[in-house]
């Protein structure tokens, strides 16, 4: 019997190599390809990060240097070098679950049972990825999970790298979703300054909102008129950012914006090891009449450095 190997290539996407001829396999292969037109919603915010032997460490640099000095080409060069900033280790962590099918699912013709739950397979390895990754967005605030700084993934005490420099915020007063509190974060994130103090102005693109905060997001992002303000005033923030709906946020009050950072300066991380991959179990067990199996086994972790590009409101 043939192994079926899923890889997840990115977060959210599952490849198949060397599959199988079998009517499980191919079922399997079916729904990994309808699944992969659906990448995970979070798998967007994440860097995707490779192990070595089971552990991943990044360490942190400042990403600017400070300016050029006037010098004279007969002088000494004035050498500069990157301020070294924080350090973090992720552990990648190993799951299983695994699914079997009874001779009786063969002899009462239930063989589409066996389908669907190799379908169930597949979906429960991409929502415990999902869940991975919501987790660290829904303890955004949480001051038992930090990151490399030493604190959340939103505060308001986040320190620089060059420490003489002292603190950023990625943090809002909380508050609810309206053209104000928008205006503010907005402007937070354009006055954003390096470890030097310089300005590192961050444009935001995304704003995030779960279900309940959907209408209210339309309402203020897509209306020619401020829809809470009684003088007609024009709604200068009209399409000037996307509206993502998280439907794995847990809270009903908070959004976030996402600035315009490239991925590679990403500080959330989905550190693996070992690809998603979902193989035949050895054997059959003729004395409980297991006639065939699967198992999935995923080895990673999700967790965060620090993330600029982020600004974060608790809602209200």
């Amino acid at each position: 019997m043939a192994a079926i190997i899923l890889k997840q290539a990115n977060p959210g996407y599952i490849e198949g190599e060397s599959l199988g001829t079998g009517a499980l396999d191919k079922a399997v292969d079916a729904y990994r390809t309808r699944y992969n037109k659906y990448p995970l919603q979070g798998s967007q915010w994440f860097k995707t990060e490779e192990a070595k032997g089971g552990v991943f460490k990044i360490e942190t640099y400042g990403q600017t240097l400070e300016l050029p000095r006037e010098n004279l080409d007969a002088d000494q060069i004035p050498f500069a070098t990157p301020v070294k900033g924080f350090s973090k280790s992720f552990t990648v962590v190993n799951y299983r679950l695994g699914i079997q099918i009874e001779r009786r699912f063969k002899e009462d013709q239930l063989m589409a049972v066996a389908d669907k739950m190799a379908s169930g397979l597949v979906q429960a390895g991409r929502l415990h990825t999902e869940y991975a990754f919501a987790d660290v967005i829904n303890n955004a605030t949480t001051a038992t999970k930090t990151g490399a700084d030493g604190v959340a993934l939103a505060a308001n005490n986040h320190p620089q790298e060059r420490r003489a420099t002292g603190t950023w915020s990625n943090l809002e007063t909380a508050a609810a979703l309206t053209h104000g509190t928008f205006s503010t974060a907005r402007k937070n994130m354009r006055k954003r300054t390096d470890e030097f103090g310089y300005p590192q102005p961050i444009k935001p693109q995304q704003l995030v909102v779960p279900a309940e905060l959907e209408q209210k997001a339309k309402e203020i992002f897509a209306s020619e008129r401020v829809d809470d303000n009684a003088l007609n005033t024009k709604n200068v923030w009209k399409d000037s950012v996307d509206i993502f709906i998280y439907d794995y946020l847990t809270s009903t009050t908070a959004w976030m914006l996402w600035g315009d950072r490239p991925k590679e300066f990403s500080g959330m991380h989905y550190v693996r090891s070992v690809p998603m991959s979902i193989v035949p179990t050895e054997g059959a067990d003729k004395s409980t009449d297991i006639i065939d199996g699967r198992r999935l086994r995923h080895r990673f972790v999700v967790g965060f450095s620090t993330e600029r590009n982020l600004q974060y409101n608790a809602g209200a």
